[in-house]
């Protein structure tokens, strides 16, 4: 038996790009490290790739050496294509990785693409317009508030407390705001006054379902711009299954509509609102945060009483398992998982699982708050 051999590719924010927006999706070296020692106690032999302009000649020269890839690069320069990018190159060169095909990341970055998509499969989502200049008219049906944002960010890039517009005024400096900064469309989205939800799964798992309460923090904030983001987490709470187990379930079952229509694979994150009674879907991660402290899904992790070492090798285990039974893949993985299996065994046993959905023949298990678990 031999190790199982993971690059893991991510993009390393250094002190110099702390303060640029842009780089907000980047991993600072305090979670690259967080990230690296779960892997290795999962059994695996790491090699950490900082991904630049020349990851697919580093990915060729490596292909040989390397069973996996354990993927959470964002990339930048690419622009839409960014978070597809070493997904695209994996499979272009026959390297399993962990996460998405090239086609979720592509559609689920672009929020108007995003936003068709989960609602062909009925999943309710704010009424929206691509602009492309500010002068574009305003369609019939959209009413202030509005929401704007860039149609291809991820992360809170580019939206601030300002970006919810009440006047017509407000709409023209947003729009041209985004058109000079990001150099992309404008997506404008009525603004759904209501509480925050985001869902989280993992495999089959929904994991518990962390409710954002933007009144608690001070200076009442209306969205989660970047600086809420960095401290929301602890003004969360989880949704209670036992208090309402029928919304609970319609909240789960709009996640994995949203989740399967964008086809997204190992593991995914999604933030919805809700306004009376109903869940309003505003946009996936299907590369979510990892950092043990500050990121919203190993934060649902821990209420389920799952360590952010658990959570990692769910993740990597639910790669494992899609490629194992591949013939170009089943002897390169052969062997390699004892170690990786047994984590997960003990992570997904005591999991305080309260009901299951099925939707187009696939089961998935809710996961509620563990009563010990430490947030």
């Amino acid at each position: 038996m031999h190790k199982l051999r993971v690059g893991y590719t991510c993009n390393i924010r250094d002190k110099c790009k702390a303060e640029d927006e842009r780089y907000n999706e980047w991993e600072p070296p305090e979670t690259v490290e967080a990230v690296s020692t779960a892997l290795v106690d999962a059994g695996c032999e790491v090699s950490v790739i900082d991904v630049g302009p020349d990851i697919l000649h580093v990915l060729e020269r490596r292909r040989s050496d390397l069973d996996l890839i354990f993927n959470n690069a964002e990339g930048l320069e690419e622009g839409e294509l960014r978070e597809a990018i070493v997904p695209f190159f994996c499979e272009q060169l026959g390297i399993p990785h962990t996460g998405s095909s090239p086609k979720t990341f592509i559609n689920a970055l672009d929020k108007a693409t995003a936003k068709r998509l989960v609602a062909y499969d009925g999943v309710a989502t704010p009424r929206f317009q691509v602009m492309r200049s500010a002068s574009d008219p305003l369609r019939p049906g959209l009413a202030f508030p509005l929401m704007v944002k860039p149609s291809r960010e991820g992360t809170s890039i580019g939206i601030t407390q300002a970006s919810k517009v009440h006047d017509r005024h407000g709409l023209r400096a947003q729009i041209e705001r985004i058109l000079d900064t990001y150099r992309q469309p404008a997506l404008v989205e009525e603004f759904i006054e209501g509480t925050e939800y985001t869902i989280g799964l993992v495999g089959s798992y929904v994991l518990p379902i962390l409710e954002v309460d933007l009144t608690k923090i001070s200076g009442q904030p209306v969205v989660r711009d970047v600086h809420v983001k960095e401290i929301d987490t602890a003004f969360s709470d989880s949704l209670s299954f036992d208090a309402a187990p029928d919304r609970y379930r319609a909240f789960a079952a709009a996640a994995v509509r949203a989740h399967a229509a964008l086809e997204a694979l190992d593991y995914n994150r999604m933030d919805f609102r809700a306004r009376d009674g109903a869940l309003y879907f505003l946009e996936a991660n299907p590369i979510p945060g990892i950092d043990p402290a500050t990121s919203d899904l190993p934060a649902m992790a821990r209420r389920a009483g799952v360590s952010h070492g658990g959570l990692i090798a769910m993740i990597l285990y639910e790669a494992v398992r899609r490629y194992e039974g591949h013939p170009a893949h089943a002897r390169r993985l052969a062997g390699t998982c004892e170690r990786l299996c047994e984590i997960v065994t003990a992570q997904v046993g005591p999991l305080p699982v309260c009901d299951e959905i099925t939707w187009r023949g696939h089961t998935y298990r809710l996961v509620r708050e563990r009563c010990d678990s430490s947030r």
